[in-house]
Parts: C-alpha cells; sequence; structure tokens
C-alpha cells in the first residue's frame, strides 16, 4: 500500500493517491501538492525497504529514486525536468524522512497518514479552544 501511494503520487496521480490516505486526512495531500501535476513529480524503482508496525500504526521506509521540479504554471515553455531536484536511497532502513510513509490502521484496514500534520491540528485546536494561542493586548501607557 505504501509503494502503491507513492507510485500514484509520484505519477502525478493525486485523486488515485489519495484513496490510500486516510480519509480524514485526504485534504493534508490537496493541500501538500496543490498546483503540481504529473510532469511536476516521478519516482523510479520504488520498492519497499524496512516496515516497522507496532500497534496500528508504524512507518514504511522505501527505496529507489523520487524527483520534483516544483509546480510549472500553465503554458510555461520550461522544460518540465529543467529544474528537477532527485533523491535517491538505495539504504532499507535509511533515517531519511523523504522516504519514510507513515501508516495506520482504521477500521481494519491500512492507509498512509500524517499523525505529525493529525497532532498539530490537535495542538492548534486545543491552544485556540483554550484561548492561549489568542495574542494578549498590549496595555497602552
Amino acid at each position: 500500500m505504501a509503494v502503491q501511494y507513492s507510485t500514484a503520487l509520484f505519477s502525478g496521480q493525486f485523486t488515485r493517491a489519495s484513496s490510500f490516505v486516510l480519509p480524514r486526512e485526504r485534504g493534508v495531500l490537496k493541500v501538500l501538492f496543490t498546483g503540481m501535476n504529473n510532469s511536476s513529480v516521478r519516482a523510479q524503482d520504488l520498492a519497499v525497504g524496512a516496515v516497522d508496525v507496532k500497534a496500528g500504526s508504524g512507518s514504511v521506509v522505501l527505496t529507489g529514486k523520487m524527483c520534483s521540479s516544483g509546480v510549472i504554471p500553465k503554458g510555461a515553455t520550461v522544460k518540465p525536468r529543467q529544474n528537477e531536484k532527485c533523491v535517491a536511497n538505495h539504504r532499507r532502513d535509511s533515517p531519511d524522512p523523504a522516504f519514510h510513509v507513515a501508516v495506520c490502521k482504521s477500521s481494519g484496514k491500512w492507509f498512509v497518514c500524517f499523525p505529525k500534520f493529525d497532532e498539530a491540528m490537535r495542538r492548534g485546536s486545543a491552544a485556540t479552544s483554550s484561548g492561549s494561542a489568542a495574542p494578549r493586548p498590549r496595555p497602552s501607557h
């Protein structure tokens, strides 16, 4: 599932990639890849490296090569791969976060998930509801 997600993502098939993401977090994917298209990203030889799963969540390390050329405006005459930047990983236990896909189990099915984003949203909601995130007015002299 992690390889299918990443392959779809780096083939510019964002709707297909979204189908592998935890339903409540699919909006994150839309935000991350707004303006991207299938000529903006690509991957080669993606495969599963190490898998670390415990109690319904975990991480999958991918091996292979991933490239991105950033957002290319419609009608641009720039060659798609002219400004491309690529990263490669051949270590199945790589510490490189670019090659780690977080996974979680929901309703008996495995999904790609974004735990750091989910955690930040919970902290942001808690801070906003408690009022601690609101700026305090400065006393006037």
